[in-house]
């Protein structure tokens, strides 16, 4: 068997391993393309409804939102500091009462 009947022989063995993987995941991602004929003669595959459907349907906050958080998380930190700050000067004057 020469060079080039071999290397043939392993593009084909190659474009049907890719074929058997995608049809495997049937997540219709198409299967990563090898160099030379490989590439040439491998189909994309498309991609389902439903996996268009999930992509569309992903939300996403509002600057509002995130707004209207940030202020209610710096409002829970304001009230740790203020407990922490009242406990510091309740222990300053039990040590200064001592």
């Amino acid at each position: 068997m020469s060079t080039k009947q071999l290397l043939a022989e392993i593009e084909r063995g190659i474009n049907a391993l890719q074929k058997a993987r995608a049809l495997c995941l049937k997540s219709g991602a198409a299967t990563p393309k090898a160099k030379g004929t490989a590439a040439k003669t491998a189909k994309a595959t498309k991609v389902p409804a439903q996996a268009q459907a999930k992509k569309a349907a992903k939300s996403r906050m509002s600057a509002e939102g995130r707004a209207r958080i940030a202020a209610a998380q710096q409002k829970r930190w304001a009230k740790v500091r203020r407990a922490k700050k009242k406990a510091a000067k309740a222990a300053l004057v039990v040590a200064a009462a001592r």
